[in-house]
């Protein structure tokens, strides 16, 4: 029952007026706490693809992944546009020459509609910034920003190498040029209890971002918070804690505010835990029938 909160698809059909798809793209980029800048290894639950979507081909450019991809969507869900998303790892995280022939190549697309531009908060200096208004000018544009959370000690559990105030400082510079911005933020993360998440969403309902993706914490194979998960330091969050934790924070979410996505879907042979993510659309309906037994909706709470 979308109509329960602002989901994207529908913020998406309002504003083109057709049914309009993103496409994920991977520029081959990478992220300061990985390559040595700020630390190695990237954050514990990376589990070194950057959060890269599977159908993509990393051999490919982007064009090429641009036109796949399009093909691809086009033939499930009988899109009609799309939005480039540079998803894998920090998309920002480059000089300011090769930013702008990656996106300008991408809008260029006569299919493309805009683009969503996916980043961490440390890779946004104001030249940046300065680049992605001018495009925003010039096209539709999200900029994802990666808080996961507002705890710093959280923060530096999980070696994210950043502060919840440079996630709030960027958001700050990005909404003074008018740009769009959503927040990134995972549930579940280890030593966080129920009071600590809903605090982040709160800071985060604060910061006049105009969106939200919410996350629940996966265990991906091969990374350090697999080793830890393996060793009984870190427990996941069952699904009737997820659901409550969800309607929990849409209520205190302002009812404008675009809910992105609510919780993420595991492939099978990359996750190990929790086994519940391996179906989305039965977490997505408990949601709504926790919303519509609470007789609740978006914001009713704010």
């Amino acid at each position: 029952m979308p109509h329960h909160y602002r989901t994207f698809s529908s913020y998406l059909h309002e504003y083109f007026g057709v049914r309009i798809y993103r496409v994920p793209l991977d520029a081959g980029m990478t992220c300061p706490n990985r390559d040595g800048t700020r630390a190695w290894g990237g954050c514990t639950f990376c589990d070194g693809s950057g959060a890269a979507s599977p159908e993509i081909n990393t051999a490919d450019s982007v064009h090429e992944q641009l036109e796949s991809g399009i093909q691809r969507v086009r033939a499930r869900f009988r899109a009609k546009k799309f939005l480039a998303y540079f998803q894998s790892y920090s998309n920002t995280y480059a000089s300011e020459a090769v930013l702008h022939q990656l996106y300008n190549a991408a809008i260029e697309h006569p299919d493309v509609g805009g683009l969503i531009i996916s980043t961490r908060p440390d890779c946004l200096p104001d030249n940046v910034l300065d680049l992605l208004a001018d495009l925003s000018r010039r096209t539709f544009l999200y900029l994802e920003i990666g808080l996961q959370s507002a705890c710093n000690r959280t923060l530096e559990r999980i070696n994210r190498q950043h502060s919840s105030d440079d996630f709030f400082d960027a958001v700050k510079r990005a909404r003074a040029r008018n740009l769009n911005v959503a927040a990134h933020v995972i549930f579940g993360l280890p030593g966080e209890d129920r009071s600590q998440m809903l605090d982040t969403v709160r800071q985060v309902a604060n910061c006049q971002v105009n969106a939200i993706k919410i996350h629940q914490l996966c265990i991906y194979k091969g990374t350090a918070m697999e080793a830890d998960y393996q060793q009984g330091q870190v427990s996941m969050l069952t699904a009737s804690e997820y659901v409550e934790l969800i309607v929990d924070t849409l209520e205190i979410l302002p009812p404008e505010m675009i809910i992105m996505r609510l919780v993420a879907e595991g492939r099978k042979g990359e996750v190990i835990a929790p086994q519940w993510c391996f179906d989305k659309r039965e977490i997505v309906s408990r949601i709504n029938s926790e919303l519509l037994r609470r007789g609740s909706r978006q914001g009713c709470k704010a």
